[in-house]
């Protein structure tokens, strides 16, 4: 049994300035918590959540006066993801406030340009099995001051990552798998004959590559990229890898990064890693991560640095890329957060 302490992170992002990241931890089976680390002086600190529920999902708006994130209640013991909502609060704690009540399984929040709006993954299947814990996901938007919900795509992805407005905060970006609807064959909702017959079709013509880029209320499905499909070698099995997958986006849209499959010098698949996008087609590779998983990735608002979490599902890591230069330092962080920056 290894001695090593586990380090749960997820969800990382930056502060408008790219001084700070934010991210979830649990250390040592510790508190979930949302924590602040200062790339500058070193420190880390973390938000207390009040008895009975947990905080995730942090990011700041673009002009770094609010922070979006996901208060996660508990019925007991146990969490209650069918009423998971978004709330808003100011750097310091304080000001909290939940913007929605409503049913559904809501995650990966972030602001628009404006700060008007907030974008959002939401998942109105609350699966009684598997490893996944909801089903059905699209994008909404939710607006600030009324708290008003509006749907943006009617595909009922089974599953999805963070969606991003562009500048205009009408477009946006997201990564989304194995819908169960499509709108342009209104008939295809619930129809598994008909969408099994679209997703092969989607598959043939596209393979998995599943990055969408999309205004409200679009019927069909053309990724925004297209990468190889590489298969994977294992002991007892060949397993085909996603073709692309999760982007990123920096604030004025100029760079996005996203998950590919890696290879090596002789052709042949390796590891998933992080690839900066290139309108030619020639999207070049920022990570060379060797037998780890990449958990959780972020551009900087200014689209120069990098932050990924990576490592196994007991230990992760934090490593910094200059994205331009390609150079990368691990981020070391403390035990313990030294401040609970809301504290009373």
């Amino acid at each position: 049994m290894s001695n090593e302490k586990q380090d749960f992170i997820r969800n990382i992002s930056f502060s408008p300035d790219g001084k700070k990241i934010l991210f979830n931890r649990s250390y040592d089976g510790g508190p979930y918590m949302i924590h602040e680390y200062d790339m500058e002086t070193g420190e880390l600190a973390a938000y207390q959540s009040p008895k009975g529920e947990t905080w995730g999902h942090p990011q700041y708006s673009f002009d770094g006066k609010r922070i979006v994130f996901i208060v996660m209640p508990y019925i007991g013991d146990k969490e209650d993801p069918a009423h998971w909502q978004i709330a808003v609060m100011d750097p310091d704690g304080k000001n909290i406030s939940k913007i929605t009540n409503t049913t559904g399984f809501k995650v990966y929040p972030s602001f628009s340009h404006s700060g008007k709006k907030i974008i959002f993954a939401r998942a109105d299947v609350i699966r009684k099995s598997g490893r996944t814990p909801a089903a059905d996901y699209d994008v909404y938007e939710v607006d600030v001051a009324t708290g008003r919900e509006t749907r943006l795509t009617y595909f009922k992805f089974f599953s999805m990552t963070a969606p991003y407005y562009f500048p205009d905060d009408k477009t946006f970006i997201f990564w989304g798998e194995n819908p169960r609807a499509y709108p342009a064959i209104p008939e295809s909702d619930g129809n598994n004959t008909i969408m099994n017959k679209i997703r092969k079709e989607l598959e043939s013509k596209y393979k998995k590559n599943f990055i969408y880029v999309m205004q409200a209320n679009e019927k069909e499905l053309k990724p925004y990229l297209v990468m190889p499909e590489y298969q994977k070698k294992f002991k007892h099995y060949v397993a085909v890898s996603e073709s692309s997958s999760r982007p990123s986006l920096n604030a004025d849209g100029s760079v996005l990064v996203f998950m590919s499959t890696g290879y090596k010098p002789d052709g042949s698949a390796d590891w998933d890693q992080l690839y900066q996008y290139s309108a030619d087609g020639n999207h070049r590779q920022i990570t060379h991560l060797y037998k780890s998983t990449i958990w959780s990735q972020a551009v900087s608002f200014n689209g120069e640095l990098l932050a990924v979490v990576y490592g196994t599902q007991r230990k992760n890591n934090i490593v910094l890329y200059q994205i331009k230069e390609g150079t990368s330092r691990e981020i070391t962080l403390p035990d313990q957060p030294s401040r609970i920056i809301n504290s009373r």
